[in-house]
């Protein structure tokens, strides 16, 4: 059986520590890939195909809106998610355009 490939984004090294610890379990089912930047997440999808990405949307230089749009460009069947702790309503409509 085939595993999912899954793209975490996110400045935060604690919160992408976080993830991996968490998610320790699910290796079997899923392919987990962590990035620190917009930069570095367009790096792994240009070497490897990803089935879902799931991004902050405020990172320095590249902000997750940007991310997404390039992802849905250069990787259409990507499924696009946002995880952020913002709340701020206009933020999240620029999101939700990019994101599935």
């Amino acid at each position: 059986m085939m595993k999912t490939s899954v793209l975490f984004v996110d400045d935060e090294p604690n919160l992408l520590a976080s993830f991996r610890r968490r998610l320790r379990d699910q290796r079997d089912r899923w392919e987990l890939h962590f990035a620190s930047s917009g930069a570095e997440a367009l790096d792994i999808l240009a070497q490897q195909p990803i089935d879902v990405i799931v991004t902050d949307m405020r990172m320095p230089t590249m902000d997750g809106a940007y991310l997404l749009t390039e992802v849905r460009r250069r990787s259409p069947d990507t499924i696009r998610l946002v995880l952020s702790g913002q709340s701020e309503k206009e933020h999240m409509m620029r999101a939700a355009l990019k994101a599935h």
